[in-house]
């Protein structure tokens, strides 16, 4: 099994009319560059869940679970 998982207790979270960012990154990059080697026009089945909360004192922490993140990916967090 794959899975992804993206935690802080310490971030930041931006709204504005262009999208969501979580510490200046774009909500979507932030997941697809941290997501396993995928074939494009796909439709996985997944099960999602997302929790936000407002306060913490905790850096973000991406974990792969069943894969290894490109060095480039992980040199860039």
């Amino acid at each position: 099994m794959k899975k992804l998982n993206i935690e802080s207790e310490n971030c930041l979270l931006k709204v504005n009319s262009y999208g969501v960012e979580i510490n200046d990154t774009d909500l979507e990059k932030l997941v697809k560059n941290n997501l396993p080697k995928l074939k494009e026009y796909k439709a996985y089945p997944v099960k999602l869940g997302l929790s936000i909360e407002f306060l913490g004192d905790e850096e973000l922490e991406i974990i792969p679970t069943g894969y290894e993140l490109p060095k480039e990916v992980e040199e860039n967090e």
